[in-house]
């Protein structure tokens, strides 16, 4: 498919088919831990790459202030200018304050974990619902526990899988209501902790109060222009294509695939996928020089150069669905 370059060996663990109803099985551990002590051991100065970038805050701040006064302007004109602002601008901004808040929760900003956690709520106000805690609470296992069924909510739900299939209507569906599949997701999760904790709380109480002053001051446009610019960040809009780009087996045996193009750094090269698996504690300014330091481990990996038509493979190609998820420990 053009606009996504495919090098690969076949099959490196995984068994999957066309189109069967059941998610790939993942043979041992997710290759990241193996590759990167392979890339630590070939490349120690990548070591230094590691660490924390505090002018991430500054940025947060401002995408923020940016969300918000374009939420109060737009609400102030026409209606038919709220879709057309949220699809050409709000989209990117809700995209990264999606990274900005994956960067705190990676203790990638500051270095203390209340630290983080602050900044993230204010990188959450940006949006409309609460989702920084939430992704604290889940985001985690994603990364220790890839693969397993219950404990990884990038795992689609065998329900939702089920419903998908590879009918192209049904797939094109679940892209624009991502967000309320993501939800459901988490009812699979074996909860460890309590839901509620103190920061959970102040991340819901904060939103609601900051939504409802916008709403009283602002009208329901500006409200209306976040939560769609939230919805197509991860829905249907090329952004939004990142939750197919991220772990869909889009190629046999490689679990998770890269986004790099004249676009990645509106999104703070959230799309350097792979590169942030390897080295999650590489902050997102520096994951480029992570493939720059060690490029003969990546350059046969898959590469998503055009979302677009990553879309348009996705939602037409019978061969792509979501089982092409691989599954270690399913349950």
């Amino acid at each position: 498919m053009r606009g996504v370059r495919v090098e690969l060996r076949a099959g490196v663990g995984v068994r999957s088919h066309p189109f069967v109803p059941e998610f790939a099985i993942a043979a041992g551990p997710a290759a990241e831990r193996r590759r990167r002590r392979a890339i630590t051991d070939a490349h120690p100065d990548v070591r230094a790459l590691i660490g924390t970038n505090p002018w991430s805050a500054l940025l947060a701040v401002a995408v923020v202030a940016a969300q918000l006064g374009t939420a109060a302007a737009v609400a102030r004109g026409p209606a038919w200018a709220i879709p057309i602002a949220a699809f050409a601008f709000g989209a990117f901004g809700a995209a990264a304050v999606n990274a900005l808040i994956h960067e705190a929760c990676h203790a990638l900003i500051f270095r203390t974990r209340r630290a983080n956690r602050a900044i993230a709520l204010i990188a959450n106000l940006g949006l409309v619902t609460w989702t920084a805690m939430p992704f604290f609470r889940y985001h985690a296992r994603h990364h220790n526990a890839m693969g397993d069924y219950a404990m990884d909510v990038g795992i689609p739900t065998r329900a939702e899988a089920a419903w998908v299939g590879n009918d192209p209507l049904r797939k094109a569906l679940w892209l624009a209501a991502f967000p309320y599949f993501q939800w459901r997701r988490v009812a699979k999760f074996r909860a460890t902790e309590r839901f509620w904790d103190g920061w959970m709380i102040a991340n819901a109480a904060l939103q609601i109060l900051v939504t409802a002053v916008l709403l009283l001051r602002c009208g329901p446009g500006a409200i209306a222009y976040l939560l769609l610019s939230q919805s197509l960040a991860t829905g249907f809009h090329p952004l939004g294509t990142r939750v197919i780009q991220e772990h869909v087996l889009i190629a046999d045996g490689e679990e998770t695939n890269d986004y790099i193009s004249w676009a990645s750094p509106l999104e703070l090269n959230f799309g350097y996928h792979a590169e942030h698996h390897d080295f999650p504690r590489v902050p997102w300014n520096r994951l480029p020089r992570v493939l720059a330091a060690a490029p003969e481990f990546y350059r046969t990996r898959p590469v998503v150069r055009s979302r677009i038509a990553l879309m348009a493979r996705f939602i037409l190609d019978p061969r792509c669905h979501l089982y092409r998820h691989a599954v270690r420990r399913a349950s």
